[in-house]
């Protein structure tokens, strides 16, 4: 029970972890313009994903979102960059310190160790080049979602939350 407990309690308040990375000496301020390339075919991990319209939709709309705030504007015709995205689900398990977890310490004994299995979100953002189909940019953000594929609001708030994170390392346009 206290491991459930526990377990809530963490997704409830998960952060989200995001980077990003490109390639040394390109200018990312260049580009004006973007498109979505073509659709991932690898599953997320988690049915309730996979092929799912309203999810896909979440994404894309944080996704443009988030470039429109960097003054790129979405062109079907000749973009500057293509966006491609992949999302995946996977079952960790991590042993935390259960006194550590509460905010104080106590002497190292193998009786406040605790296990604790959830679910880990990863999102991958692609920026490409689309004559060469390079990537310039990738950003990634990772988060437990134990609980948010079961509500939608939730899921929406998170995927905002972690475009917004990984997006901090794409530059603006002027």
């Amino acid at each position: 029970m206290l491991v459930l407990i526990s377990a809530v309690l963490l997704s409830a308040c998960a952060t989200v972890n995001a980077g990003a990375d490109f390639e040394p000496g390109v200018r990312l301020d260049q580009y004006h313009t973007f498109d979505w390339g073509g659709g991932d075919s690898l599953p997320v991990g988690d049915p309730r994903l996979d092929n799912n319209p309203f999810f896909d939709s979440r994404v894309r709309a944080a996704v443009e979102l988030e470039l429109a705030a960097r003054g790129l504007a979405r062109s079907t015709t000749t973009p500057d960059l293509l966006v491609h995205y992949h999302a995946s689900i996977r079952q960790r398990v991590d042993v935390i310190r259960a006194d550590e977890g509460r905010g104080y310490s106590s002497p190292r004994d193998s009786r406040s160790d605790m296990v604790v299995e959830y679910d880990e979100g990863t999102l991958i953002i692609d920026m490409a080049e689309p004559k060469a189909k390079s990537i310039l940019w990738r950003g990634w953000a990772q988060t437990d979602v134990g609980g948010l594929v079961e509500n939608p609001r939730e899921m929406e708030k998170r995927i905002r939350e972690s475009v917004q994170r990984m997006m901090r390392q794409f530059p603006r346009t002027p």
